[in-house]
């Protein structure tokens, strides 16, 4: 495929990724909390969906850099989202929604590392493990942007960001939307919206990764 055609192709994708982000937002506006774990639960996924939008928005202006650095950070939202719904226990939740007293901000519960969390999915969804464990084995190449390491300054050296890289990265950034858009259902603890997130995964089938369907509310 040729240059050209490459990048036809990423603004296709582009394209279509904005009708996807169209959705997953109507969607996640549907999401109510009924409890401490769906309060931040969904607010993890919000925190997601925004880091999603940007990198989008960011890849439209040609700002490639800083778009590759939220892959990360939209990445670990999800991931967290979803553990947070399913996998957080109570004691974690307690902690992280009592108030620290001093001055200065401190996170009030340890972050558990994306490994660990990653081994709380292996016993409750093993499909959702194995597809993070995917993921990351693509996310931490994006490491660096995010510390200003070495691809970074490769990266800003280079006249322009190899169009075919840049659909792969769209590509499992919109496989990370769906993911936000099942821990949301899950969060919000509402089989009604069940059929909505299959329907969005049904829909926006064109713009996933190939031989990718994304997960399932349950």
């Amino acid at each position: 495929m040729s240059s050209q055609e490459t990048s036809s192709q990423l603004a296709s994708l582009l394209t279509a990724s904005e009708s996807l982000d169209d959705d997953l937002g109507k969607l996640l506006s549907k999401c109510r909390a009924r409890s401490k774990r769906g309060v931040i639960a969904l607010a993890l996924c919000n925190t997601a969906f925004e880091h999603a939008l940007s990198q989008r928005l960011l890849l439209e202006a040609g700002l490639t850099g800083t778009a590759l650095a939220l892959c990360r950070l939209q990445f670990e939202a999800v991931v967290r989202a979803a553990w947070t719904a399913q996998c957080a226990n109570d004691e974690w939740l307690e902690k992280f929604t009592t108030p620290i007293e001093g001055e200065g901000h401190q996170e009030p519960a340890s972050q558990l590392p994306i490994a660990t969390m990653l081994k709380h999915f292996e016993q409750q969804a093993p499909h959702v493990a194995a597809e993070f464990s995917r993921l990351l084995g693509t996310i931490k190449a994006m490491h660096s942007f995010v510390h200003s390491g070495s691809q970074a300054v490769v990266h800003a050296l280079m006249p322009t960001y190899p169009a075919e890289n840049l659909t792969a990265v769209v590509w499992n950034r919109n496989l990370l939307q769906l993911y936000t858009a099942n821990a949301a259902v899950i969060a919000a603890q509402d089989q009604g919206l069940v059929p909505r997130m299959r329907l969005l995964r049904e829909k926006h089938g064109n713009c996933m990764p190939p031989n990718r369907s994304g997960s399932h509310a349950g």
